[in-house]
């Protein structure tokens, strides 16, 4: 009995050890920080809400002009957003010696901004907002909704954006309303930008307004009343100054200057019109008296703008490739273009609008001059922007219909449609956007391999940023077998040296292609990537 008790009495120890040794093997793990943005030149308190086996932490962030440090008290950390900083949206990770948490978006905007106080969840309670602002709040708790008071002259036109599911991965399917004092409701939207909603409000008389904000569930369950959580975190922008809603073209050609206009509410004259000149992919428009950051896209072929009459009967003439901006600008209306194929020569058409914040409910359907369609494609999947993958069934000339499903239109049923060659290239995705990897025991990514149109090269890939004493042989995909789609990269320590920082991954293909790519890996929040993959070197136990 004395030696079984002996026995049970280490193996128990031994658990405990066990299990210590894995708390201590564990990262910091964040669900949210809040809140998740920042004026360029300030500094911004941020709490991070999740576990901390360890603190303080260390801070990252994917470019430059961002920085964090931990406090005292875990959770808190202060982040320095530089002067100079590029607006738009950064990924933020935190990390110490035995892990990294996932990447967490955080947005730089130009815009004063304020943080949301409790209680505001009435109209009698309504936070007092001086505009132009941008909030950034959170629904903490199921039923919860936030008010903020603007005052408004009459005539004047209020912009409430808000961002949320889409950039930041709330998981809230978010409602935005205009109401009086008294909580009449005034103006309403649900889905502008995917799950987020936005509203353009001109005042009827001067007074004070309230803009509310509420939400559901982004993944309907069972739920009756609103949602809220530590995760229901958004960005609400406030103004009656200058704010876009789309620049026009949609897209411009690269390293060729194209006079821009930008639609929108409350553009001054001398916003209006702008000159761009631009390297792909994109570019964006910057200016601190807009309210909202712009990005255009920037192409290596020709773009070009739709010009009417363009109808069924007299398509308007396009050379591939192109990408062409367009506009549903009246019910009933279809636009057509004519194009030259070749017999065989597979071509993707896509066309977006719904994806980038427009009403338009876009139909694509090809045809040949005869009038007979060879295909027709509304939604893709759960998108509500078409796609279509054509081989011209022989050399000739095509036409592209595009209309809007329910027949609607207006000046805001803007398309951006783009007529290519089907690319013959590859993508290269790693299993994780961290690795662990301790002396003696080597950590293997894996890496899928998507090759589109055919392609059929080898593949290298290697990874950089390794340090001195971690290696990682190269490994090949060949065009056929099991490697075709599937390569293990394996890392190897000689030393218990700690070691945490990202790493990248190269691909390579050989032949007369060269084509070059990064691995990237899910982020974690929507369907947001990063090439930057994180590595940490466990030290030795003392």
């Amino acid at each position: 009995m004395r030696i079984g008790a002996i026995l049970r009495a280490v193996v128990l120890a031994g658990l405990v050890l066990l299990a210590a040794g894995l708390a201590r093997a564990a990262g910091p793990e964040v669900r949210a920080i809040f809140p998740a943005g920042g004026q360029r030149g300030t500094t911004v308190a941020v709490t991070a809400s999740g576990n901390f086996p360890k603190w303080p932490v260390q801070g990252w962030a994917d470019r430059p002009g961002v920085t964090l440090a931990a406090t005292a008290d875990q959770g808190k950390l202060q982040v320095t957003v530089a002067a100079h900083a590029a607006p738009g949206l950064y990924w933020l990770r935190l990390y110490e010696a035995y892990g990294i948490s996932a990447p967490q978006p955080f947005l730089v905007g130009l815009q004063n901004e304020t943080v949301e106080q409790e209680p505001n969840n009435t109209p009698a309670k309504a936070q007092a907002v001086s505009m132009p602002i941008v909030v950034n709040g959170r629904l903490g708790v199921g039923n919860d909704a936030d008010l903020f008071a603007v005052t408004l002259t009459k005539g004047q036109t209020l912009i409430a954006a808000l961002e949320a599911n889409e950039t930041l991965g709330s998981p809230v399917d978010s409602v935005l309303q205009i109401v009086s004092p008294r909580g009449n409701l005034l103006a309403y939207n649900h889905d502008h930008h995917g799950l987020d909603p936005q509203i353009v409000y001109t005042a009827p008389a001067d007074g004070s307004y309230l803009v509310r904000v509420f939400g559901f569930p982004s993944a309907p369950n069972s739920t009756i009343g609103f949602a809220g959580g530590e995760k229901y975190i958004y960005r609400l922008t406030l103004t009656t100054g200058a704010f876009v809603d789309y620049p026009w073209p949609l897209a411009i050609t690269a390293g060729r200057e194209t006079a821009v206009e930008l639609v929108g509410w409350n553009i001054p004259d001398a916003l209006r019109s702008i000159a761009l000149k631009a390297d792909p992919p994109h570019t964006e428009i910057i200016d601190p008296r807009l309210a909202n950051l712009v990005s255009l896209p920037v192409e290596p072929h020709n773009t070009l703008v739709e010009i009417e009459p363009n109808e069924l009967a007299t398509p308007q003439a396009i050379e591939l490739p192109c990408t062409l901006s367009g506009r549903i600008d009246k019910p009933l209306d279809v636009d057509a273009f004519a194009f030259e194929a070749k017999k065989g020569a597979p071509l993707v058409i896509q066309l977006a609008s719904r994806s980038l914040g427009y009403p338009l409910d876009g139909v694509l359907e090809i045809s040949d001059l005869a009038g007979k369609s060879l295909a027709r494609v509304d939604d893709l999947g759960n998108a509500r922007d078409p796609l279509i993958e054509f081989t011209p069934p022989a050399d000739g000339r095509y036409r592209i219909a595009v209309s809007d499903l329910t027949r609607q239109g207006s000046s805001r049923h803007v398309y951006r449609l783009s007529v290519t060659p089907a690319p013959v290239d590859f993508e290269v995705a790693a299993d994780a956007n961290s690795y662990v990897l301790a002396a003696g025991k080597p950590t293997e990514i894996t890496l899928s391999i998507t090759r589109k149109g055919g392609f059929d090269a080898p593949i290298s890939l290697s990874a950089t940023g390794l340090p001195d004493f971690v290696t990682a042989a190269p490994v090949q995909s060949a065009p056929t077998g099991d490697s075709a789609k599937t390569v293990k990269l394996v890392l190897t320590a000689s030393g218990a040296i700690a070691f945490s920082g990202p790493i990248h991954i190269q691909a390579r293909a050989e032949g007369a292609s060269k084509l070059e790519h990064a691995a990237t890996a899910a982020t974690g929040t929507g369907s947001a990537r990063t090439g930057d993959l994180w590595l940490t070197v466990v030290p030795a136990a003392p």
